[in-house]
């Protein structure tokens, strides 16, 4: 028989409480496998313990990860914020709502300026049924290209009006040598539209040649572009010298549309 401690040995009455169930839960396991202990408690709790403050650092890991993203979140929608303060024209009240507002009423009226737009170079048909093509605007391309379109002829001259359109590499002796070639074919400017972007022109021009005659000569016509086609192929200067660059960069292969 197992003999027991007496009151004193124990101590006090809730550690011989503790004792006695450890004893009897030794007794009932034999010393091996597993099980559940009489206080309710685990085997296992040791090693849940030892996983514990593995799980913590983890969780404030993430924690601040999600933080981070958070104040870059916030930082790229207050850099987009102040980027519409700078662009809308009328930026009275500056608070989110009001400046979103404000974005919205500015893109529908672009939209509709630039359906009038496209509603007032929609093709024309001149009295000679000769479409004039939309593709006439002064918004320069990528590519270097030269459009000729024939529009019709005065009735008291043998002139002819053509409608021609240039983009190519922007260059300071762009515009002399337009005039030294519309000079050759005779040719007199009665309008002219430009605009540049980006190291880029493109040039609209309204013409008068005199000679080309009712129906527009094939002989004329050709002249007129290969004149404008030598403006177009021809290189910008390099900078600092006053050699050109034959093939150099910027000077793609040109369109030519009849």
């Amino acid at each position: 028989m197992q003999r027991f401690q007496s009151f004193y040995e124990v101590g006090n009455c809730s550690g011989s409480y503790n004792f006695v169930q450890g004893k009897m839960w030794l007794n009932n396991n034999n010393g091996g496998g597993r099980g559940r202990r009489m206080d309710g408690g685990d085997e296992n709790d040791e090693s849940a313990c030892a996983v514990g403050p593995a799980t913590a650092a983890a969780e404030a890991k993430a924690n601040k990860s999600h933080s981070e993203a958070e104040r870059r979140r916030r930082k790229r929608i207050n850099g987009h914020l102040a980027t519409l303060r700078t662009l809308l024209p009328t930026t009275i009240k500056t608070d989110k709502a009001s400046l979103l507002t404000e974005a919205v009423r500015c893109v529908r009226e672009l939209k509709k300026a630039t359906a009038e737009l496209a509603a007032a170079i929609s093709p024309e048909t001149t009295a000679d049924s000769v479409e004039t093509p939309a593709s006439f605007t002064t918004f320069p391309s990528e590519a270097d290209e030269l459009k000729l379109s024939y529009t019709g002829d005065d009735d008291d001259t043998r002139a002819g009006n053509v409608r021609a359109a240039i983009c190519c590499e922007d260059r300071p002796e762009i515009m002399p040598e337009l005039a030294r070639a519309l000079k050759s074919v005779e040719g007199t400017v009665v309008r002219a539209e430009m605009s540049t972007v980006g190291g880029r022109i493109k040039i609209a021009l309204w013409l008068r040649v005199e000679g080309l005659g009712k129906g527009g000569d094939e002989a004329a016509l050709a002249a007129v572009k290969l004149a404008l086609k030598e403006v177009v192929d021809r290189p910008a200067a390099t900078v600092g010298s006053g050699n050109h660059l034959p093939g150099g960069p910027g000077n793609k292969r040109p369109r030519l549309l009849m």
